[in-house]
C-alpha cells in the first residue's frame, strides 16, 4: 500500500502535506514536472538503484517537485551528470519539495 509521506519543511517557504492522491511509496523518489506534486508521478526505487551513484530520472523528465521516501538522504542535481557546477540540494528522508527553485534532472541516495 502506498503511504503518504508527512511534510518536513525544506529550504524556504514552510511545511507542505503532498496530496492525497499523489502518494510515493516507501523506499522511493518520485517526481513530478509541475509544481505542487502535479502531473505523471515518476519513481525512482531503492531496489533499482545503487547507492551513492548519480541516477539520471527518466529520459526527458525534468521534476519541478518531488518526496524523497528513500529512508536515506537524497541529492537532487539540476546536472543530468551530478555535476556540482549546477544547482543541487541533499534532502533528509520524507522530506517533499512542491516547488524547486531549479529543475531536477538527476539524484543520488546516500547510505548515511
Amino acid at each position: 500500500m502506498l503511504s503518504v509521506l508527512a511534510a518536513i519543511a525544506v529550504g524556504a517557504g514552510g511545511a507542505y502535506a503532498a496530496p492525497p492522491g499523489n502518494p510515493c511509496s516507501a523506499g522511493s523518489f518520485c517526481s513530478w514536472p509541475e509544481e505542487n506534486f502535479t502531473g505523471q508521478a515518476h519513481e525512482v526505487g531503492l531496489q533499482a538503484t545503487s547507492l551513492e551513484q548519480c541516477v539520471p530520472l527518466q529520459q526527458g523528465v525534468e521534476a519541478r517537485s518531488f518526496a524523497n521516501n528513500t529512508g536515506h538522504p537524497v541529492t537532487v542535481y539540476q546536472d543530468p551528470d551530478c555535476d556540482t557546477e549546477a544547482e543541487f540540494s541533499t534532502y533528509p528522508t520524507g522530506s517533499q519539495n512542491p516547488r524547486s527553485t531549479y529543475v531536477a534532472r538527476a539524484i543520488k541516495i546516500w547510505s548515511h
